[in-house]
């Protein structure tokens, strides 16, 4: 486990201030012509304001310390200004647009992305949209589950889009990779992701059909950006029913670091949270977290990524295919740490470098016997941008990653089962706008793989028009490659890459305010692993003769204007996947697959009641899966899925310091959702396979925070 609400807390804490700061002046062009209309606002907050006929306009705002005034009016380039909030109560600022030119409403190629980035237009989720959705936890997959094309799949936590499964989705950390995203899971239990959102200063979620400088992964890459140097000092405290944690910022002219630590016991929450789980020992974890941050030069940025998780659990698992309650033992470590630079070499080249490290280990004790899992990853990675001209880039670069897998099993005899893989990449890509309005990415990738003696090269291509000057369409498609999971590789090394081709078009429109996408795909696997049964493990049991398909619609619709100080979105996906791989007798839909999701997600900030209130409606149609009592396969579905979150963050002053005291209920309804049955392997008397339904470890999950900014 992991601290679940410090990103929530810290973004309201920083954005929240109990004596209001009076920001007025006046907007106008270059000719000093005054701008009616114009916006202007306090990026990522809510506090804005419109220049009345003669361009004058006054904001009221509770932020705090550096932030970003921005101005934006139609046909002139977005204004953006650095103010310090604890300067004075009342500031003035005189604002002069200046006249767009032609990059400013220039095509953007988008199919299958979704950008999460503070630092771009096309915002679909922010960190403090991520920190206040109720039903993630403050967990960066949990967020990215409320997007469409994501499947929700409660009893793993994992990501899985498109039809695809959860180790297709790959995770990366200012490009690069990370073999160990997510934290340790008992058997039908989630799991979430290590990092705090709070980390980062947005994300790129790609949904299918993404840029050659990604590789190694069959259905979505997630590219995690981690925040720059900070810029004031701070610290806080935590207190929650489900542990504590601290964290220290200290800034200097040109650096900064930034200390996070927490540690996390479930007890007292399990206590309070009815349980659908025996626990023996409930989860335990302490986490810490090291951030530095260097300029270098003019345009340098060196950053340093460190963290280390350690977690124990013990439970009482109803092993139904035995017919015996099994007592299951974890206790796992990891740790992760993440150097990259980048810098303008001159006018027109930029360079990017980085080197990763990742090592992970898992031990579970089943009734005596273990099962103990390490893996090791080393990536070293270079890449050059060449601006050719205006409308012409040039992307290359190649990266080397050393994985190593070792599993020790003591189980009627001691086993090992080790293998390592060199796996060498390269790729390049240039994007050509030949116009204001129509744009295109061409790349290519080329990987060898030294532990299946295969080398790959794949095609990707992008290209986008725009319809109207909010609106465009794009296409998008290439081929993706993806080494087999370690569970077959340990076995079969003489596996081949499983094999996807994507091809995805997307229209989308866009304003500053509200944005509405509908996105369509076609997926074709090949390739895939297959065995003859679950528990093979000579090498001949295992072959690539798996295939399959998916398609589906995407539909995102999102409104920050409508209604006053609220922000909604509303996602909904239609797909149809099947495949026949694993031990699959035919083709057939896998049972994480729900033809039809939803999620809708509203907030609203009450500033007399100095309350931010979310909640999120989650709902997916019914899931296939095996019951060995009828004929056929996958013969049976699951009852559909619903569920209702809610947060409530009250922003205070305790023992004179800012505050708040957050409130979090998961499961709201108390609905019954089951996610899927394990079966006996043999029948009873009566002939008939007795079955336990897979559930959420919780009926509902109540969680209460209180933190303090020192």
């Amino acid at each position: 486990m992991r601290t679940l609400f410090t990103s929530l807390v810290f973004v309201l804490i920083q954005s929240s201030v109990f004596a209001q700061v009076h920001i007025s002046g006046k907007i106008s062009d270059s000719r000093d012509n005054p701008l009616p209309g114009a916006n202007i606002f306090i990026q990522n907050t809510y506090d804005g304001a419109t220049a009345d006929s003669l361009g004058h306009f006054v904001l009221k705002t509770n932020s705090k310390g550096f932030q970003t005034l921005s101005a934006t009016f139609i046909g002139y380039k977005p204004y953006l200004l650095k103010l310090n909030l604890d300067s004075a109560k009342n500031i003035t600022v005189n604002i002069r647009l200046q006249e767009s030119d032609d990059q400013i409403d220039e095509v953007v190629i988008n199919a299958g992305a979704f950008e999460a980035s503070d630092e771009k237009k096309a915002v679909v989720l922010r960190v403090f949209d991520i920190a206040t959705t109720p039903s993630a936890q403050g967990d960066i997959f949990g967020a990215l589950g409320t997007l469409p094309g994501v499947q929700k799949v409660g009893e793993d936590g994992r990501v899985f889009v498109r039809g695809g499964e959860g180790y297709e989705t790959k995770t990366f950390m200012d490009g690069m990779l990370v073999s160990s995203p997510y934290l340790s899971k008992m058997p039908d239990m989630p799991t979430r992701g290590r990092f705090s959102p709070m980390l980062f200063s947005g994300t790129l979620f790609s949904t299918g059909a993404y840029s050659a400088e990604y590789g190694q992964a069959l259905s979505s890459i997630v590219d995690m950006k981690t925040n720059s140097v900070e810029t004031q000092d701070q610290s806080s405290i935590s207190v929650m029913t489900v542990g504590m944690m601290g964290s220290t910022t200290k800034c200097w002219n040109k650096s900064s670091l930034s200390l996070n630590g927490d540690y996390v016991t479930s007890g007292l929450s399990n206590a309070i949270n009815k349980q659908q789980v025996e626990w023996i020992k409930s989860p335990v974890g302490v986490d810490g977290t090291l951030m530095y941050r260097l300029k270098t030069g003019k345009t340098g940025l060196f950053k340093t990524f460190g963290t280390f998780n350690h977690s124990t659990s013990e439970m009482l698992y109803p092993n139904t295919q035995t017919g015996m309650s099994q007592n299951i033992l974890m206790n796992s470590s990891n740790i992760y740490l993440n150097n990259t630079f980048g810098s303008m070499l001159s006018e027109k080249w930029m360079v990017k470098s980085g080197l990763a490290w990742n090592f992970d280990s898992q031990k579970f004790d089943l009734d005596q016997d273990l099962v103990a899992t390490q893996t090791r990853m080393i990536q070293a990675k270079l890449g050059f941008s060449h601006f050719l001209n205006d409308r012409t880039e040039l992307k290359f670069g190649a990266d080397w990653i050393n994985y190593s897998y070792q599993q020790k099993i003591r189980m009627n005899g001691a086993y090992r089962l080790p293998f390592t893989n060199n796996q060498l990449s390269g790729f390049a890509e240039i994007e050509y706008k030949l116009s204001k309005k129509f744009a295109t990415r061409l790349g290519m990738r080329l990987e060898n793989s030294s532990l299946l003696n295969e080398t790959t090269l794949v095609p990707r291509f992008s290209g986008a028009y725009k319809t109207g000057k909010h609106s465009q369409i794009s296409l998008a498609g290439g081929q993706f490659y993806q080494n087999p999971e370690d569970e077959y590789l340990k076995f079969a090394p003489q596996l081949q890459p499983e094999k996807a081709s994507h091809a995805v078009a997307t229209w989308q429109y866009l304003t500053d305010l509200k944005t509405f996408r509908i996105e369509g795909y076609l997926k074709k696997y090949s390739g895939l692993v297959k065995y003859n049964h679950p528990l093979a493990i000579n090498s001949s049991d295992y072959s690539n003769a798996g295939s399959g398909s998916a398609e589906g619609v995407d539909i995102f619709w999102r409104d920050k204007e409508t209604f006053n100080l609220s922000d909604y979105w509303i996602s909904y996906s239609w797909i149809n996947a099947r495949r026949n791989y694993k031990d699959y007798p035919m083709l057939a839909t896998p049972g994480y697959v729900s033809e039809h999701n939803l999620s809708v997600v509203y907030k609203r900030f009450f500033e007399q009641l100095r309350t931010y209130a979310s909640v999120t409606y989650s709902f997916a149609s019914s899931r296939p899966y095996h019951d060995p009592n009828f004929s056929g396969f996958m013969n049976s579905k699951t009852q559909a899925y619903n569920d209702i979150s809610l947060s409530l963050t009250y922003i205070m002053e305790l023992f004179g310091k800012q505050s708040v005291l957050h409130l979090m209920v998961n499961n709201l309804a108390g609905f019954d959702n089951v996610f899927g049955y394990n079966f006996l392997n043999t029948p009873n008397a009566a002939g008939k396979y007795e079955s336990t339904p897979i559930k959420s470890p919780f009926v509902r999950q109540v969680i209460l925070l209180v933190s303090i900014n020192l």
